[in-house]
């Protein structure tokens, strides 16, 4: 079986032990879009493989990834998933639909737009979450108390297509929430919007916690179709409430992330050998 990890550089420590694994039994590669701009470069797609791993979000990887998907490989997340959460009024929309509870969101072509908006005719709910509409590294997501804080970030991120989301109350922190195959882990951090301090997770155990926690998040999986994801939950009085997806995350925090990929990995490329797949 041939497996190809799409990812951007050298893979990180969980990733790269999963590939270590499945080179004991597979025909591994790793490819990036970046690396394999540089001249000489060993990174390419090299032939094409059985399972894709679609670590990265680049335009090129997607790419690759979709002609492999028409091809009859599996990838794992599809392409369309991936893009989907990159879009967060797209990925909010699949949400509302499948009735995953969530924040309201609006989309503004700019964030100028928004604003004109908001002055002319006063209907927004403040506070608000200030998101670029495309999620990536660098991005803006900021919280937006009123109308001159929004005026603030008109020089600066003007012409940026946003989201806004509604600002829900909660206790300050958020349940994250990983999930590998349907393999849940799990850890509350102190919430935040710019900073993210990862050395505050206090990890909790998936089969202690509210079963509604546990199903929300499997159910944003699914609304979006993903197999590798992380969710981000506020708990409220009304129960959790998703404010993010992100598909396939770091999983650094999660419990026993390579074995679950591993597991997951398994169960695909087995039905793929199956003759009755």
């Amino acid at each position: 079986m041939k497996i190809c990890l799409l990812a951007d550089g050298t893979p990180k420590p969980v990733l790269a032990a999963v590939m270590d694994a499945l080179a004991q039994q597979h025909e591994v590669s790793v490819w990036s879009p970046a690396a394999a701009e540089a001249p000489g470069s060993p990174w390419h797609p090299g032939p094409p493989a059985d399972v894709y791993l679609l670590k990265s979000r680049t335009p090129e990887a997607r790419a690759l990834a979709h002609s492999a998907e028409w091809a009859g490989a599996v990838v794992l997340n599809s392409p369309a998933a991936t893009s989907a959460v990159l879009d967060r009024w797209a990925m909010s929309t699949m949400l509302d639909l499948a009735g995953v509870p969530a924040p309201r969101t609006w989309a503004f072509p700019s964030l100028s737009l928004m604003a004109r908006d908001a002055l002319a005719r006063h209907i927004l709910p403040w506070p608000l979450v200030v998101k670029s509409r495309t999620s990536g590294r660098g991005d803006l997501v900021t919280l937006v108390r009123d109308i001159g804080d929004l005026l603030a970030l008109v020089p600066e991120w003007g012409d940026e297509p946003v989201v806004a989301q509604e600002f829900i109350d909660n206790d300050g922190f958020d349940i994250k929430v990983w999930v590998i195959g349907g393999e849940l882990s799990a850890a509350r951090r102190p919430g935040a919007l710019e900073v993210v301090d990862k050395s505050s997770d206090v990890a909790l155990d998936p089969e202690r916690m509210p079963a509604e926690w546990s199903s929300t998040a499997l159910a944003a999986g699914a609304a979006l179709g993903l197999e590798l994801f992380g969710v981000d939950l506020l708990v409220t009085d009304r129960g959790p409430k998703v404010i993010d997806v992100n598909a396939f995350p770091g999983f650094g925090a999660a419990t026993d992330p390579a074995g679950s990929m591993l597991r997951l990995v398994e169960r695909h490329t087995t039905a793929t050998l199956s003759p009755t797949a």
